[in-house]
């Protein structure tokens, strides 16, 4: 557990492709897949998919624009790329130096991988080089997820979830009044089943649901009061909370252990799908910004995913208007 001080979230920026993929469609070819059931039980009406000729990394590029756009800042002024990601279009280069050659190719810019925990990660070590390198004051920290092209379209199991996106944050140490505070940051392991949630090289999305389920559960649980303890907080200080992006019934089950009500949880994935790391940040900006005029200083929310491996994160961000 991270306590931090003098770092902000000054803006954000998200993308989706214009592509959707809607629950009737997938229900009419999977073979064994009940109609009805993903909409009752995982809440998705919709996802959005990129086309084969198509690169999520200008998603990429688009939402860091965004983010530079809405804080007045140009490329120039970001020291450090930091990019969440794991289900990869390519594996070389870094999704990060994509970024950074569109808005500063000199930037310091490096890709982290932490399966659906990856957009914290990334953030947490952003955090963690500004804090002792004083040459690196601006940071974009992004994600660019592209589970999709992992995904099996004759195994409903492997495929009725996903969806393509991404996000930005941008971060700089500063004690300004303005943006999201970060007050703490908690990442949490257990890499006792690491084979339980996998996507083999050529291969496609695996995954042991009851093991993922439970992990999700507890994880998410321990890290998410592993938060508030180190802020000395308890669940009712939390304005909203914003999830991994996996389904409605994993958001519901993580809220009811948490004792956070549905109407306190911000999410995107009834149209957007399940985005592998880059949920949590979409869900985030997609409703900052949209709730911008009734935020009211002192607000907090919480950041919070689970990922394969296990990997599990939750950040506490501080409104300050």
């Amino acid at each position: 557990m991270i306590k931090v001080s003098g770092f902000r979230i000054v803006a954000g920026g998200h993308g989706h492709p214009t592509t959707t993929l809607d629950t009737h469609q997938l229900e009419d070819v999977l073979p064994n897949l009940e109609s009805g059931w993903v909409g009752e039980r995982l809440g998705m009406k919709t996802r959005r998919v990129a086309l084969p000729h198509e690169r999520v990394a200008d998603l990429g590029i688009s939402a860091t624009k965004q983010a530079l756009e809405r804080a007045g800042w140009s490329g120039d002024d970001l020291d450090l790329v930091v990019c969440g990601a794991s289900f990869l279009e390519d594996l070389m280069p870094a999704r990060a130096s994509v970024i950074a050659q569109a808005v500063n190719p000199d930037a310091v810019a490096f890709d982290v991988n932490a399966a659906c925990s990856s957009a914290l990660y990334a953030l947490a070590v952003a955090h963690s080089m500004m804090s002792v390198d004083s040459s690196l004051q601006r940071a974009a920290v992004c994600v660019v997820e592209r589970p999709t092209a992992s995904a099996d379209y004759r195994d409903s199991h492997s495929s009725v979830f996903f969806g393509d996106s991404a996000a930005c944050l941008l971060v700089e140490r500063s004690d300004a009044e303005s943006g999201f505070a970060i007050e703490v940051i908690s990442m949490l392991n257990n890499a006792r089943e690491t084979e339980a949630v996998r996507v083999p090289r050529n291969g496609h999305f695996q995954h042991d649901n009851r093991s993922a389920f439970r992990h999700v559960m507890e994880m998410g649980e321990q890290v998410a009061r592993a938060a508030l303890d180190g802020a000395g907080l308890g669940v009712d200080d939390i304005t909203h909370i914003v999830g991994h992006q996996a389904n409605q019934s994993v958001l519901g089950s993580l809220g009811e252990r948490l004792g956070v009500p549905w109407e306190r949880q911000w999410h995107n994935f009834e149209w957007a799908g399940n985005q592998g790391a880059s949920g949590v940040l979409t869900a985030f900006c997609g409703a900052w910004y949209e709730n911008l005029d009734t935020l009211s200083s002192g607000d907090r929310v919480m950041l919070n995913t689970v990922g394969s491996g296990y990997t599990a994160a939750a950040v506490l961000l501080h409104w300050l208007g």
